[in-house]
């Protein structure tokens, strides 16, 4: 069995990945959110400048990890889909 084999049939490390990708991006959210917020309220000791790029940063990498996730897990369904129904082709992903 290759490595892509085993892969393709391990399904529930692909779910568990694609559902960490979505974790983890909803916490940079929160977390650059807060930074943002708690800056803007001066209750925190970092230069204005670098709290709102770090915090502007975290919200981007937080979007590209959920767009990520959802990506995984909707490439994992057409998997599925091309697995259990061959006869569709294409047609499912028009």
């Amino acid at each position: 069995m290759s490595y892509d084999e085993r892969n393709e049939s391990n399904k529930g490390y692909q779910r568990f990945k694609a559902t960490m990708h979505i974790g983890m991006g909803i916490f940079y959210l929160l977390i650059g959110a807060s930074v943002i917020y708690i800056k803007y309220f001066g209750a925190m000791e970092l230069p204005t400048g670098f709290a709102y790029v770090l915090g502007s940063l975290m919200l981007l990498y937080g979007g590209f990890r959920i767009w990520r996730g959802i990506m995984d897990m909707k490439q994992m369904k057409r998997r599925d889909i091309d697995r259990d129904f061959p006869s569709l082709g294409n047609r499912g992903r028009e």
